[in-house]
């Protein structure tokens, strides 16, 4: 795939409130950030996936605005291998731990 036509299908994928990632037909590796190459194996035989957005926190920093709404900023690595930043959304953020 072309970087142009990865970028809109990750735009589809949000739009549609799902979380993409890209897998490599060559190697099988797995990344989040759109690229035209795999960053492993230089290949151009890439995918786009839908991942299950589950996974382990492994960090995270809780923001304080001083009114009482907090946001949570996660590094998360997902089960289908990836690591993203993100924000995490809780109704009681204080019941999210890192595992």
């Amino acid at each position: 795939m072309r970087l142009d036509e990865i970028i809109l299908t990750y735009l589809d994928y949000f739009n549609k409130e799902k979380l993409p990632y890209i897998k490599c037909n060559n190697c099988g590796y797995v990344f989040y950030y759109p690229r035209a190459i795999c960053p492993k194996c230089l290949s151009d035989r890439l995918s786009v996936m839908e991942s299950k957005g589950e996974g382990e926190i492994y960090s995270e920093t809780k923001f304080n605005d001083g009114k009482g709404e907090i946001t949570i900023v996660s590094l998360i690595k997902l089960d289908e291998g990836f690591t993203i930043y993100a924000n995490v959304i809780a109704n009681n953020p204080s019941e999210v731990d890192i595992n």
